[in-house]
């Protein structure tokens, strides 16, 4: 699946966001931030565009202020085996050297670079030298990669804390024996704590939970939690008076009803508000700026819902049972088999498009996708 990526205007959106727009976030980053530090590991699995990455790198900011070592890779950006192991060495070379790709530079043989010396003194000690990478197989520095967290925090002293990104593509990115070849590696660590993350909430459930699966009981597994409206409404109405824009509570509730609270949706939806306003030159938000704003929102969001609702429609039923879901009716119906729509609802359920909130009752993750499902329909 395709991400959005935007520019950051007055809302953010399209990517991760700074610590000032973390809305309603404090004391789930302090959970995080604690348990990490504590050395336990953590899983964080639900749909993206939730703020999953913005939270970890948040967390990350924080435990680097307080002297561990951090590493971020994502696995929705590699290209094979090598790709991967490159990202997380240099990840992790960076806490010593503060250069975001160190074996590039030991590639090119950089050693004119300013500070060489004290340099190559960092990196002596793990035996890493130029042309180090060139030398190795790819299973090799494979292995090596997955154990510099645990040398570097051993030889350094240091709490070491390694975030991955879209976890469960990692079979898809290297071979389908990874996990447990990382687990083999990671649970002989001491001083690493690992922060997994994933959009597939049901591959990621299963890894973590499951006995048979390599990952299982390795890492606490944590809910995300929503956004409430008392978090949403200050922050929306300060980020427009920032910009001399007025906007009373009922307005940003309104804002809020159509989004759902949803915070990728949310951050858009006001996004296409604001710039409604710089066209207009208006300063006084009316529920007709909302009005346009939702529908240019919805238009934009189009193509995301597209690919979201064809990797959906793949499955038989799913369709069908989306739109009852949407319509707020039983998906179970007359003429089609229990079992092939329970099958759709679990898909639903693992994709994160849809939350049971009591037997037989479902609420949509995204409102946005709920009404957009009812419009595609309706046409």
């Amino acid at each position: 699946m395709t991400r959005m990526i935007m520019t950051k205007g007055l809302f953010p959106v399209g990517g991760p966001v700074d610590r000032e727009d973390l809305v309603g976030r404090e004391e789930f980053i302090v959970s995080l931030v604690n348990r990490l530090q504590e050395g336990q590991s953590v899983m964080l699995a639900g749909p993206r565009r939730i703020g999953k990455t913005s939270v970890a790198h948040e967390v990350l900011r924080r435990l680097r202020e307080k002297g561990a070592y951090t590493a971020a890779v994502d696995f929705f950006r590699f290209s094979g085996k090598r790709d991967f192991a490159y990202s997380l060495i240099n990840a992790c070379l960076e806490n010593r050297t503060g250069i975001k790709k160190t074996l590039s530079i030991l590639q090119d043989k950089a050693k004119a670079l300013s500070g060489g010396a004290k340099f190559a003194i960092k990196l002596k000690d793990l035996e890493i030298s130029f042309g180090f990478a060139e030398k190795k197989s790819d299973d090799e520095l494979l292995d090596y990669a997955l154990m510099l967290p645990g040398i570097l925090a051993d030889r350094d002293k240091k709490l070491m804390v390694v975030m991955f990104d879209e976890f469960q593509d990692a079979p898809r990115m290297t071979d389908t024996e990874i996990f447990k070849r990382m687990r083999a590696h990671f649970q002989a660590q001491k001083d690493v704590a690992y922060l997994f993350l994933g959009s597939k909430e049901g591959m990621m459930q299963a890894l973590f939970s499951e006995r048979k699966e390599a990952f299982y009981r390795f890492a606490t597994m944590l809910p995300i939690p929503g956004i409430s409206e008392d978090d949403w409404v200050p922050y929306i109405v300060k980020k427009f008076n920032s910009r001399n824009i007025q906007v009373d509570a009922d307005m940003v509730k309104e804002i809020i009803r159509l989004s759902g609270g949803h915070p990728q949706d949310t951050m858009f939806l006001c996004s296409e508000i604001y710039y409604t306003l710089l066209e207009t030159g208006d300063d006084v938000i009316t529920h007709d700026h909302v009005r346009l704003g939702y529908e240019r929102a919805m238009l934009a969001l189009a193509p995301i819902f597209d690919e979201i609702l064809d990797d959906l429609s793949a499955r038989p039923q799913v369709r069908r049972v989306l739109y009852r879901l949407a319509l707020g009716e039983n998906a179970y119906e007359e003429g089609i088999h229990p079992n092939k729509v329970k099958r759709a609802i679990d898909l639903l359920l693992g994709r994160a498009v849809i939350e049971r909130t009591a037997r037989g009752s479902y609420v949509f993750v995204e409102p946005m996708f709920q009404q957009y499902i009812l419009e595609q329909f309706q046409h």
